[in-house]
């Protein structure tokens, strides 16, 4: 996102001028009551710091007019008067005493409307009116009367309107997290209609040309993989993204793009379970035939959201990232294991995924080394299902599992330090049926024990 009183301003500028005698003859006006009256013109140029481009009008917040002059020799009074700079409705003119000619104005609530030259540079005029009265001079003819410098800076715009064409918005480089991942280990996973959708709010007053320079998904193993298709905006084939027209102005204009499997390869991307996409975009604003006028206002601002389309159809095998859980019950909960007559692990499982579940833990010792399992492998879990037609699945508490162990992994449970869950899915029918899949599905292990010791009664 980005608001453009941060992207686009106007440059300070500034422009010097010699005034001369052109009258044909020396000035030197001694008679009481004698006067002259001549006059001349001076054009201070600006521009946007971003671009030179066509301004047709510049509602100003605030800033700063500045003109000084070196007088001598003369008596009278200067009007400055400026056609394109207006204050409440009313073209700013101001007259100063030649013996005191500079001033310098606040530009508050004004409005600049410049003139163009010939090679389209954007000009506020000031027209000067000299009028000189005794004594004045001596001045030749060809000689200077005096120098004038006219200053704008600090121009703070509220709306800027005109043509700018060929503004380039800086988008920085942002990444979009697939979380649902984040809940899977190995496997594979074939979504049948996901998308990628792309939504945009902008009240900028002007078409933007969105295209993306580079779009590529990571594993988690640091592979890429590049989003292509004809749905990917590009240099050479941009998305302009719709944007509110004169009579809108302060509305934000919204828009979208959708990337789906009709447009793009995005199925061969999420098949292989990106961690995160990552976009690196740029944006122009483009050129409209004819002489069109579009505005910008100093808080009009763009902003994008990127969100893979959750529920995703698919189907799939492949097993859910470890969990790892502290254990040493056995040692400061129980007798040594020869006083262990029976042990059963008692599990309980919730399992909110809609697919069948093949259960795991496994035994680590206090260097996290395997050193045994609980489950055989054949054993299933049930899939979880949508109870309230909400279209998600409802958790599934499973009954308890009990697990009556053998004497040697009872030896082994009293040397875990470390228990690690992992769940390995399957879809119904795989690989020909599909589910929808929620990033707030989870496996969910508890894990408890029966035991059954030995009482020596005579101690």
């Amino acid at each position: 996102s980005g608001t453009m009183d941060n992207l686009l301003s106007i440059n300070n500028s500034s422009i010097s001028k010699t005034i001369t005698n052109k009258t044909g003859s020396p000035i030197n006006l001694t008679t009481p009551g004698a006067t002259i009256d001549f006059s001349d013109s001076i054009s201070i140029p600006f521009s946007l710091s971003q671009i030179n481009t066509r301004i047709d009008s510049i509602s100003l917040l605030g800033g700063d007019l500045r003109i000084s002059a070196a007088v001598t020799n003369l008596s009278g009074t200067i009007t400055y008067r400026f056609p394109g700079l207006r204050q409440n409705g009313s073209a700013i003119s101001i007259i100063r005493p030649l013996t005191n000619p500079d001033f310098l104005l606040s530009l508050s609530a004004s409005t600049i409307a410049p003139y163009h030259d010939m090679s389209g540079s954007n000009l506020l005029k000031c027209e000067i009116s000299v009028h000189l009265q005794t004594p004045s001079g001596p001045i030749n003819d060809g000689s200077t009367l005096f120098s004038l410098n006219e200053n704008l800076s600090n121009l703070n715009y509220n709306i800027v309107y005109g043509d700018f064409s060929g503004i380039k918005l800086d988008l920085p480089v942002f990444s979009i997290s697939t979380g649902i991942f984040s809940n899977f280990g190995n496997g594979h996973f074939d979504f049948e209609d996901p998308k990628l959708k792309l939504f945009f709010s902008n009240s900028i007053g002007v078409p933007v040309a969105l295209s993306f320079s580079s779009f590529d998904a990571a594993d988690q193993f640091g592979n890429h993989l590049n989003l292509t298709g004809r749905g990917i905006p590009v240099s050479a084939c941009p998305d302009t993204i719709k944007y509110p027209l004169l009579n809108e102005q302060g509305k934000n204009i919204a828009d979208s793009i959708i990337i789906d499997k009709s447009n793009s390869n995005i199925r061969d991307i999420l098949a292989m379970s990106p961690m995160s996409l990552n976009i690196t975009s740029s944006a122009e604003v483009v050129h409209r035939p004819g002489k069109k006028t579009a505005f910008i206002s100093h808080s009009s601002q763009y902003s994008v959201i990127a969100r893979v389309e959750l529920p995703l159809w698919g189907s799939g095998e492949f097993n859910t990232i470890p969990d790892t859980m502290s254990f040493d019950y056995l040692r400061t909960s129980l007798s040594p294991p020869d006083e262990i007559e029976r042990l059963i692990v008692r599990l309980n499982i919730t399992n909110s995924f809609p697919v069948t579940v093949s259960p795991q833990v496994y035994l680590l010792d206090q260097n996290k080394i395997i050193i045994d399992s609980l489950f055989t492998g054949n054993e299933k879990i049930k899939g979880a299902s949508d109870n309230n037609n909400d279209g998600k699945a409802d958790p599934l508490v499973e009954e308890p599992i009990d697990i009556d162990l053998p004497r040697q992994k009872i030896e082994h449970l009293y040397n875990t330090h470390f228990l690690v869950t992992r769940g390995k899915l399957m879809t119904t029918d795989y690989p020909a049926g599909y589910v929808k899949f929620y990033n707030t599905y989870f496996l969910d292990y508890n894990v408890g024990l029966i035991a059954q010791l030995k009482i020596n009664i005579a101690n």
